[in-house]
């Protein structure tokens, strides 16, 4: 069990480390209402807006998480040269030390969710999903392996809009160097060669695999088999109520329950899960105290609505 006296020293080394966020970043919009009637042009509710609020979502919800746990940031992605991409920006730069961005004749990924009171009615998302130009991909190589030195990890958060790719990740993976986390897609695990850890959900591992994984030793067996298969060292599955399994190419499987007393909304409990584990990590946390702290700060999350930050000081009071 991992004590207080040891998680504060693990909080400590979250305040030095210096992470890169490569992946997806997105615009989250949150249409608030009320709904009085249904619409009489056809059967859906007409919600009345009383508020709209803009967070960064993708890859940058993973740096609104390093950020509240006071991390030094450095950002590698693409945005789209549009008043989206632009807002965007104005969210996330101010607290980057370094980032590369703009990508011209793209949009910038929009997920925009209409809430009545605490109930999503409906989510319209604008994108364009697609491989970056190569010169793109080219600019965000060079930019990485210019500050590639000065890193302690590395958090790959891949949702399939276009910038992780086969040629981006060798670069990062070709050589040794800092602590690489991935969130990974179903379609790209194979990309994912010789990570220090991944964190799926365990549908998608199942996806992967082809079967359901469900029990524990289903889990295990799975889980030994990604390993296996890219040659990675500890995938660590969450598995929503039933908590989280560590695989362990060093550290053999632990098996933990959820810290969740309710659960409102799960949109960006991933994004959490791999930034506080890639932040212990880096502190020199084993991967099981690793998983319990990550474990923690997700069963906050969970709690509330919308993508969400956990502080320091929540996740101490959980422990």
């Amino acid at each position: 069990m991992l004590t207080r006296e040891r998680a504060d020293q693990l909080f400590q080394g979250f305040q030095k480390a210096r992470i890169l966020v490569v992946g997806d970043f997105m615009l989250d919009e949150y249409i608030h209402g009320r709904v009085d009637r249904i619409s009489p042009e056809a059967p859906v509710p007409i919600v009345v807006e009383d508020r709209r609020r803009y967070l960064p979502g993708g890859a940058g919800n993973v740096v609104q998480n390093l950020a509240a746990l006071g991390a030094e940031i450095y950002l590698a992605g693409q945005i789209g040269d549009d008043p989206d991409g632009q807002r965007l920006k104005d969210l996330l730069l101010p607290g980057c030390r370094a980032a590369t961005f703009t990508v011209a004749d793209r949009c910038t990924t929009r997920k925009t969710r209409i809430l009545a009171g605490n109930q999503q009615v409906c989510r319209l998302d604008t994108e364009k999903a697609a491989p970056l130009p190569a010169r793109a991909t080219q600019e965000l190589t060079q930019f990485i392996s210019s500050i590639r030195s000065a890193l302690d990890g590395i958090i790959i958060s891949d949702y399939d809009k276009g910038v992780v790719s086969p040629s981006l990740l060798g670069s990062i993976l070709g050589e040794s160097g800092p602590f690489v986390a991935v969130d990974p897609q179903i379609g790209h695990f194979s990309y994912y060669k010789r990570v220090s850890i991944l964190t799926p959900n365990h549908h998608e591992a199942g996806s992967f695999l082809g079967r359901p994984l469900q029990s524990d030793s289903e889990v295990e067996a799975g889980g030994r088999e990604i390993l296996e298969e890219l040659q990675a060292e500890r995938i660590l599955i969450t598995r929503g109520e039933k908590g989280m399994s560590l695989i362990s190419r060093t550290e053999g499987v632990h098996h933990i329950p959820t810290r969740a007393r309710e659960v409102f909304d799960v949109t960006g409990a991933g994004d959490t899960v791999i930034s506080v584990l890639t932040l212990a990590m880096v502190a020199g946390a084993t991967s099981v105290e690793a998983m319990e702290l990550s474990n923690a700060a997700a069963g906050i999350v969970v709690g509330r609505i919308g993508a969400a930050s956990p502080s320091i000081a929540e996740i101490r009071a959980v422990l």
